[in-house]
């Protein structure tokens, strides 16, 4: 018996990732996966293999989801793959929940084309979708059929789908080349007004840490393909002496992984707030989210009406279906 909001319910629940609710003037509504403080498996997308890497359409956020798996080639490669959910809540029980479709029933032909697009043999990892202040929307990701991790992006106008004859047209993979290094360089997001850029690279002592430089839509749009010489720096903030990886801004929000010193173990979830052109001092996520294991790739919806925030990101610690899985959580920890 669970009480929400002094209504009497009766709460039946499913393994196989189903939740009803019953109240007594016999209304009725069947949650699927309650995201709750405590990490929620995602178990209806997850697989036996590594899941993580994630990412939420734009501007939609609450219609798919987009992650790395190596599912496909029984654990040899990543590929990006996308799966259909609904994120909603539901005010009058204070519930955020999370529903699926399957897959067959997921008609949409830009992402099908995007990832018969970005995906090989070889691995690709953190996908980020930007819809251009322009004609262009832009997928961003990163492989290493170089040898190391390159950004790469593949760009589509945005009047090609969705819309009456439009031309359905992907363009083929580019390189970042003005942000790639000889060393593994990939998570790029884009924040500040879409002027500025943070990426995870490895480009100096092999050591991950988060990098910052100026970002103008001109520079990868079909149609102006400007040169430009980027200002690459080393944010010594959010910076550590370990690894830092995977960072993800939402407004002035950036959650990002690391394994310094001061964590619970392995890879722990940080946060930082854009204040005045600058990033705060990083603060751990707590031991609600992180655990002795690794978290990993964390992205951030927010919802006007709830005064916490919702948080997808992928661990390994046990309890899951194998590997990394992916989690959602609701947390109170970030700033609003």
């Amino acid at each position: 018996m669970k009480a929400i909001k002094s209504i009497s319910l009766a709460l039946i629940i499913s393994l196989s990732g189903c939740f009803k609710i019953f109240n007594k003037d016999e209304y009725e509504f069947t949650y699927e996966t309650i995201v709750t403080e405590s990490p929620v498996n995602l178990v209806n997308i997850n697989s036996y293999f590594d899941d993580y890497n994630s990412n939420l359409p734009y501007p939609g956020f609450f219609h798919g989801i987009y992650f790395s798996t190596n599912r496909n080639s029984f654990g040899k490669n990543f590929d990006i793959i996308y799966k259909g959910l609904n994120i909603t809540y539901h005010r009058k029980d204070d519930i955020l929940n999370i529903s699926y479709f399957h897959d067959a029933n997921i008609k949409n032909n830009y992402t099908s084309k995007v990832l018969k697009t970005i995906n090989t043999d070889f691995d690709e990892y953190g996908p980020f979708h930007f819809f251009g202040a322009k004609d262009y929307e832009y997928f961003f990701y990163a492989n290493n059929e170089s040898g190391n991790f390159d950004i790469k992006y593949v760009s589509s106008k945005k009047s090609d789908f969705g819309t009456y004859n439009g031309q359905e047209i992907i363009n083929a993979p580019e390189s970042f080349t003005s942000i790639n290094s000889a060393h593994d360089d990939y998570y790029p997001s884009i924040f500040n007004g879409n002027k500025s850029l943070v990426f995870s690279s490895n480009r100096e002592k092999e050591i991950f840490n988060i990098y910052e430089t100026a970002f103008m839509e001109d520079e990868i749009n079909p149609t102006y393909k400007i040169d430009l010489e980027h200002e690459i720096k080393k944010n010594a903030v959010l910076s550590s002496d370990q690894n830092d990886k995977c960072p993800f801004v939402l407004g002035n929000i950036m959650v990002f992984a690391s394994d310094r010193e001061g964590g619970y173990g392995g890879f722990d979830l940080y946060f930082s707030q854009y204040l005045n052109g600058k990033w705060s001092q990083p603060q751990n996520m707590g031991e609600k989210i992180n655990s002795a294991y690794d978290e990993y790739r964390p992205v951030i919806i927010e919802f006007g009406e709830l005064e916490d925030t919702m948080l997808i990101f992928s661990s390994n610690k046990p309890g899951g279906k194998g590997g990394y899985d992916l989690y959602a959580a609701r947390t109170k920890v970030l700033p609003k």
